[in-house]
């Protein structure tokens, strides 16, 4: 049953940031099966549940925990360059992702009420934050995405959320975000902002709940309900 926190949080709530994969698309499988087989092909294992676990970091940085867990080093610059062409080589063959209906009628009511609409991911790749300002035109603009490229540390670092939060003028207990990762949850939970879980993916929603999450949805059609 949802406490009256959440009624409080939306009494004053001016803006709505969103994660993008796993959250506006239903792209987290892809994903997590593309990392899990470009790690594979160089002999290094890095499981869908692990894809998961990592969501929010930029490539860079995932390439980088997965060799520290599995080498006790860092990447090279080379292995970071060979493992993301072939993860990008692997996700050009899969259909291109859809967004979750639920996300643009949310994204519509939210305009409707003018509350701020703001993007927070850690994607650095032009084809995907060009088809996000295609698929939700009208509702997202270039100035309201915080990329990877925008920011100098990852979720969950606050940074991203940070960054959000500056750009937008807004305070922290101003908006809600929502997220389906637990870096991500971890992310907003440091900058120090409400955030909804939606649990899109493989992991258990206790894992979302234990990174922090302070009210949590199995799917779109729950949170819209």
């Amino acid at each position: 049953m949802i406490d009256n926190t959440i009624n409080k949080v939306l009494a004053r709530c001016k803006g709505v940031f969103f994660d993008m994969d796993g959250v506006l698309y239903d792209s987290m499988g892809a994903h997590a099966d593309a990392w899990s087989k470009a790690f594979e092909h160089f002999g290094i294992d890095f499981s869908p549940e692990k894809v998961y676990q990592n969501e929010g970091r930029t490539a860079h940085s995932t390439i980088n925990i997965v060799y520290q867990q599995n080498e006790e080093r860092k990447a090279t610059e080379s292995e970071i360059d060979q493992i993301y062409s072939k993860k990008s080589e692997l996700i050009e063959a899969y259909p291109d992702a859809i967004p979750f209906i639920g996300a643009k009628v949310l994204m519509g009511e939210l305009k409707d009420n003018g509350i701020d609409i703001w993007v927070v991911t850690g994607s650095m790749q032009d084809k995907y934050l060009e088809a996000l300002l295609r698929d939700f035109e009208g509702l997202i603009t270039a100035e309201k995405i915080i990329s990877g490229r925008d920011v100098r540390h990852c979720k969950p670092h606050p940074e991203p959320y940070l960054t959000a939060l500056h750009k937008s003028g807004l305070l922290a207990d101003e908006v809600i975000v929502i997220e389906n990762a637990p870096l991500g949850i971890q992310s907003a939970k440091a900058a120090g902002i409400y955030t909804v879980a939606i649990n899109t993916g493989i992991l258990e929603d206790c894992i979302l709940m234990e990174s922090g999450a302070d009210l949590l949805f199995k799917d779109w059609k729950a949170l819209m309900e």
